[in-house]
């Protein structure tokens, strides 16, 4: 059996659902169920258990979850940082776990073994096309490749499910502006001055490309190199046992650099979101925080001014 490569997420079983279709669930799907079972019996624990004097676990959620906080009230300023803080950090945190899920032992190595055969049979039947009566491929489609089909992935390694969280924000991005600005204001705001518009609309539209493919593309395209790099170690392995600890140290290199980019990927990913929100919101919500930042901290009229009579 060879290393097998899949683009898309592999079906692990279907559900069939009468009128409304078939429900295709797939190894993706069922690890980011797993991951949002275990963030909300991991972050409700943490949240059962806190206390004034925090313990190492809720110490480390209080670091991570101020870190964002930090960053959110940085950029959006206080108020209306709070207000978008869940959905930064919900979106940080369920992506970098996803991105992380990836490198857990037996994710991706363990699953069943089928038989593909859709690659030879396509060609067989080109073949037949190209050259009537040459029966040559036939052999070929019938054997077919046995090839693992794991029961989980990562779900960041799914278009799907990052496609799914770029139309996400893209939706709230929009609503976000038509809150603070209407819809006639949003559309000024997009069309100022009024030749951008065409090309506001299209920069808009291209976050949702570019957020899903970033995160999909990097998370994919790692998870392959340390397969790539798992294999290199067996091979160098099965020729000669003197150089047993180089070929481990291959993929834990990998390894490494997979953990600091599952990081970054996640940080990006909620930073952008928080900037488009940001940008969508601009303007409205600075001023609502000098209106609170004047009611909270009246300015003193001088003495024997006309306020004072």
């Amino acid at each position: 059996m060879e290393i097998h490569v899949s683009v898309k997420a592999e079906t692990l079983w279907s559900i069939d659902l009468g009128p409304l279709g078939t429900l295709h669930i797939t190894n993706s799907f069922l690890t980011m169920i797993l991951v949002m079972v275990f963030i909300l019996i991991f972050f409700s624990l943490i949240a059962r258990k806190a206390s004034i004097i925090p313990g190492r676990m809720q110490s480390a959620f209080e670091i991570a979850a101020q870190f964002v906080l930090d960053l959110v009230e940085g950029t959006a300023g206080r108020q209306f940082g709070r207000r978008i803080f869940p959905l930064c950090g919900a979106l940080f945190f369920f992506i970098i776990l996803s991105n992380y899920s990836g490198l857990l032992p037996g994710v991706g190595t363990i699953g069943k073994e089928e038989v593909h055969s859709a690659a030879e049979e396509t060609h067989a039947r080109i073949a037949a096309i190209e050259r009537p009566g040459d029966d040559s491929a036939a052999p070929a489609a019938e054997e077919g490749e046995t090839v693992l089909v794991p029961f989980l992935r990562s779900p960041s390694a799914d278009l799907n499910m990052t496609l799914a969280m770029a139309l996400v924000t893209f939706t709230i991005v929009q609503v976000a502006g038509v809150r603070a600005h209407g819809v006639v204001g949003r559309i000024k705001h997009m069309a100022n001055p009024p030749f951008l518009f065409p090309i506001e609309v299209v920069s808009e539209l291209s976050r949702i490309v570019s957020l899903s493919f970033r995160l999909f593309g990097n998370i994919f395209a790692g998870e392959v190199l340390v397969t790539v790099m798992y294999a290199m170690a067996s091979a160098i392995l099965e020729k000669t046992k003197y150089i047993a600890i180089f070929a481990f140290a291959i993929p834990t290199v990998f390894l490494f650099l997979e953990v600091l980019f599952g990081f970054v990927q996640a940080l990006v990913f909620a930073l952008l979101t928080l900037i488009y929100i940001s940008l969508a919101a601009a303007g409205h919500d600075d001023h609502e925080e000098e209106h609170a930042h004047g009611a909270a901290h009246p300015v003193p009229h001088p003495v024997g001014s006309a306020a004072g009579d």
